[in-house]
């Protein structure tokens, strides 16, 4: 199941092309902000996206990679 859940969220994000913000993430999957944090940073971990500091303070903002960035 826990896996299942990374594939969500990184295909959402895949499907996006863009930088989102992570609170924006939260809300469109209806799960709560540290539970899609931890599944972020998993898959930071994994090398599957890129999360960094948004323009805005304390935003955080998350972008998945893609063969597109490798190319």
């Amino acid at each position: 199941m826990f896996g299942s859940r990374k594939d969500v969220v990184y295909k959402i994000l895949a499907t996006k092309k863009r930088a989102v913000a992570l609170q924006t993430l939260s809300a469109e999957l209806e799960t709560p902000m540290p539970a899609v944090l931890k599944t972020v940073k998993q898959l930071e971990s994994d090398g599957l996206v890129e999360v960094f500091y948004g323009q805005k303070k304390a935003s955080i903002m998350v972008r998945a990679k893609t063969m597109e960035d490798y190319i």
